[in-house]
């Protein structure tokens, strides 16, 4: 099941027990821009997407296809 760009980075987040603003920081921009793009609203620039896969230690394509079982991450039950 394909997942959106926002709730895989949110997943991510969530996962390194990080809140908007630690991520923001990490990746030099404001808590209010990890919240548009965890809500679909904008997406990072491609610069910043490089910095999150290489944060979240994932490559690019795994991050842009949004693919579940590519990230190994657990379903909410």
């Amino acid at each position: 099941m394909k997942k959106s760009l926002g709730s895989i980075l949110a997943e991510l987040r969530k996962q390194n027990n990080m809140t908007q603003a630690d991520l923001a920081e990490k990746m030099c921009v404001t808590d209010k821009a990890v919240s548009k793009w965890e809500r679909d609203i904008s997406c990072p620039n491609i610069e910043t997407i490089k910095k999150l896969a290489d944060f979240f230690d994932i490559n690019v394509n795994e991050l842009l296809s949004a693919k579940s079982s590519s990230l190994n991450i657990k379903e909410k039950i």
